[in-house]
């Protein structure tokens, strides 16, 4: 397969439809948000024992306006960015999204907890009390950084004017509770509903929808989005594509590396490897 049209980065498929997949340098990759330290720990050793990368993370230019390639945000796929890093590979394979399609979606999780008394002693000054209509009214309006429902009552946190602080106090709210209660990460808001799905819950926190040019934004910033908040719907979606650890730990430069992995993904579609599902898909074994 020849390089794509987008080599520099635009995210567009190729000829042939497929996802662009890129080698970039390991510094070029920016996060917007926090690692968790023990998947990348795990994860770590898998790559070590396995010696691929299954499934490359979701980056995009974080400069259009001038189309640099030199820098990307990684919209999924922290942990293994961070494992690869730590085990000090030069390179990193990637598949590159558009991201100002309007078919590439920035949505956002909710986080389901087991033990509201956690977040509700740990986090207490940052909250006021509301209606679950106002919390989600504020979170739509930018009054409220996150929220939360129990089945006692609801509050929201107000939120602060600059992007850095209002990532700051979602950080703080969310390690009240991280390490110390079950979390699932969920699509809706309605906690009664969520409640009974699950068997039980105690508290569902609520967080805003931010904005793609807040994502790029905070890629800059110093402090980070918790894990779990941020979620990214992208089709064509580049899975198991497994590639060589070898490949990426080399001594070769960025174009050579490209270069062989365009010759796997090549071998791969002459042997019917590559397999495009465009209907939604439902994993239960992950």
């Amino acid at each position: 397969m020849k390089p794509s049209p987008t080599a520099t980065g635009g995210g567009r498929p190729a000829a042939s439809g497929l996802p662009d997949l890129r080698i970039v340098p390991s510094p070029a990759l920016l996060l917007h948000e926090q690692c968790d330290p023990d998947r990348v720990d795990r994860l770590a050793k898998r790559l070590d024992a396995e010696g691929v990368l299954r499934n490359p993370p979701l980056v995009a230019l974080l400069d259009t306006a001038t189309g640099d390639a030199r820098e990307y945000v990684v919209l999924d796929g922290a942990n293994r960015v961070t494992a690869l890093r730590r085990a000090g590979v030069p390179h990193q394979a990637v598949q590159i999204v558009a991201y100002d399609d309007p078919a590439v979606v920035l949505d956002v999780w909710a986080h389901l907890l087991q033990q509201d008394g956690v977040i509700v002693r740990g986090a207490a000054g940052f909250w006021r009390e509301a209606t679950p209509d106002a919390v989600r009214a504020g979170l739509h309006g930018g009054t409220f950084v996150c929220g939360l429902v129990t089945a006692s009552g609801a509050w929201g946190a107000p939120a602060p004017d600059a992007l850095g602080e209002r990532v700051r106090t979602l950080a703080g709210i969310v390690a009240t509770y991280k390490g110390r209660a079950s979390i699932y990460r969920v699509g809706g808001d309605d906690f009664p509903a969520l409640a009974r799905e699950f068997g039980g819950a105690e508290a569902l926190v609520l967080f805003p929808r931010l904005t793609k040019g807040d994502i790029r934004a905070i890629a800059r910033l110093p402090v980070k989005l918790p894990t779990g908040i941020s979620r990214h719907i992208v089709p064509l979606r580049a899975l198991r594509v497994d590639v060589d650890l070898a490949l990426l730990r080399g001594g070769e430069p960025t174009a050579a590396k490209q270069a062989r992995l365009d010759e796997l993904i090549r071998a791969r579609m002459l042997e019917h490897r590559v397999r495009h599902y465009p209907e939604p898909t439902v994993l239960y074994d992950e």
